[in-house]
């Protein structure tokens, strides 16, 4: 069976931020994904908003 080139980068581009999340805690993960977030509004100014959803304990 031939496995197509897109869907070996993808599992390429998942194993990488397995790699570089691994170690670190989800709230670090929430974090670095809301700064990039942030970063990406900035740089291509999307001017979306950015909410804060948290759970409840």
């Amino acid at each position: 069976m031939r496995i197509d080139k897109s869907l070996e980068e993808v599992w390429d581009w998942k194993e990488k931020i397995y790699q570089e999340t691994k170690g670190i805690s989800m709230e670090e993960i929430v974090k670095k994904t809301k700064e990039n977030a942030l970063r990406i509004n900035k740089r291509y100014e999307l001017d979306l908003e950015i909410v804060n959803i948290r759970k409840s304990r």
